[in-house]
């Protein structure tokens, strides 16, 4: 296992997991997110692709609408 930290919260996974595989791991709805790691923002054509290492800190925004 592989820890990693997902805004803030700290997530034991395995290793070789992608973007993606965490994503739906944490049940996290991907409409309207982006998604950095290490402060380095990740396309989400990029999520299936992205394998997380050890240490990984992971920030999920969640876009909102105000006005």
């Amino acid at each position: 296992m592989i820890n990693i930290k997902v805004n803030n919260t700290f997530h034991k996974i395995q290793p070789n997991s992608t973007v993606q595989m965490v994503l739906i791991t944490l049940a996290i709805p991907v409409n309207g997110i982006a998604v950095a790691i290490n402060q380095d923002i990740i396309t989400n054509t990029d999520w299936d692709k992205k394998i997380l290492i050890d240490g990984d800190q992971i920030l999920i925004i969640t876009a909102t609408q105000g006005g």
